[in-house]
């Protein structure tokens, strides 16, 4: 380890370190490890904090990311329900707009309401906006940054929603699918918590739709083509026929969209997952009822996955999500009932501990990730 950028990454993955930390951490001597940290506090990328640490005598000379230095820009964005975020360095979310959209009004019309949204964010920013992160409700392969045959995005196959949005912002941008989002806000936030087993997850997303993220080995996992982790698109069976067009399809039973549509036939007003779960958490017996069944029908296909992948916990978030045990309850029945012994000693079923900001601030983590990539801070400290 020799760059600035990676002294930067040990705050981002530890917090405060003395100088004495960094050198035992990075492997550097003393004398290169306070050249560096000395270029990154001139560079406004650490704060020093000479308060002492120790019992007494001399102050250890303790450093923190400074996480005013910039601002990020960041939206999660869904089938019916958008979330814009303003973040510091550090991916806490400081202001968040909501708005409801409709993803089949076309990539230029939310894109449009993204670049709108981002520019009152960034007008609200006193600090330069550093880089930007979009979540999509559909595969994006991390080669090319193009979307890939999204099953429920009419027209936006192969658009590029960073060039759409970047020039606009004058900072880098990175797009993913809004469950890798999810699952990697789940992951820092359980790291951070000192979580057995947080590097290997598997996070289930449950709102309109139902997608899943995968955490192996601390990375998010994409496959070839951003298609990993597709859970709502595996045919089951025969069954009811998907937005998708195929038929049988997890997402045909389990997700919002067609949960709201059953309630409908049976006289409820419901269009939204937050329309479902309001009504299930006012104790509807049919909302009920069906998000229990919900939850065991996204149980059968994780089933598959939990096998495969082995996780050390599986995580359900989205808006659905936040009806409790109606909807997690189900799906850690099935998955405990029908898996191996094996990956289910020990396996844990959880809902999501950051709720519905999971995207929002996985968004951030990744736009972080981004502004403060190693080469970027090298260049950072360079300029000056």
């Amino acid at each position: 380890m020799s760059g600035h950028g990676d002294v930067l990454t040990l705050f981002r993955r530890h917090g405060a370190l003395t100088r004495a930390q960094v050198v035992a951490l990075s492997g550097l001597s003393r004398a290169t490890a306070t050249h560096r940290l000395d270029a990154l506090v001139r560079c406004g990328l650490l704060r020093p904090d000479e308060a002492d640490r120790s019992t007494g005598g001399r102050p250890a000379g303790v450093f923190t990311l400074a996480e005013d230095r910039g601002r990020l820009l960041v939206a999660d964005i869904g089938s019916s329900h958008a979330r814009y975020g303003l973040a510091d360095l550090s991916g806490r979310v400081l202001v968040a707009l909501d708005e409801d959209i409709a993803i089949d009004d076309g990539p230029e019309t939310i894109l449009g309401g993204v670049v709108s949204a981002f520019a009152e964010l960034a007008s609200r920013a006193r600090q330069p906006i550093m880089g930007a992160a979009i979540g999509v409700p559909g595969p994006v392969d991390q080669r090319t940054g193009l979307l890939v045959s999204p099953p429920t995005m009419r027209g936006w196959d192969g658009v590029d929603v960073a060039a759409h949005v970047s020039p606009h912002i004058g900072a880098p941008t990175v797009v993913d699918k809004d469950a890798n989002l999810v699952a990697l806000g789940v992951h820092r936030a359980l790291r951070a918590d000192d979580v057995p087993g947080a590097d290997d997850l598997l996070v289930i997303k449950v709102g309109m739709g139902i997608g899943a993220g995968i955490i192996s080995r601390g990375q998010v996992l994409h496959g070839a083509r951003g298609g990993a982790g597709d859970l709502g698109h595996i045919p089951h069976d025969d069954g009811p026929r998907c937005r998708c067009g195929q038929r049988g399809c997890a997402e045909a039973s389990a997700g919002a969209w067609a949960i709201a549509a059953r309630l409908r036939g049976l006289g409820h007003e419901v269009h939204t997952s937050a329309d479902v779960v309001a009504l299930a958490v006012g104790g509807d017996r049919d909302a009920r009822d069906a998000l229990r069944e919900a939850g065991r029908r996204i149980g059968d296909v994780a089933v598959d996955a939990v096998g495969v992948l082995n996780p050390a916990t599986v995580v359900v978030g989205g808006d659905l999500a936040e009806s409790g045990e109606l909807l997690v309850g189900g799906v850690r029945e099935r998955i405990l009932e029908r898996s191996h012994p094996l990956v289910t000693t020990d396996l844990e079923v959880i809902a999501s501990p950051l709720g519905a900001d999971a995207g929002l601030l996985g968004a951030a983590q990744m736009a972080a990730d981004a502004a403060l990539a190693p080469d970027r801070v090298d260049a950072l400290v360079d300029r000056r």
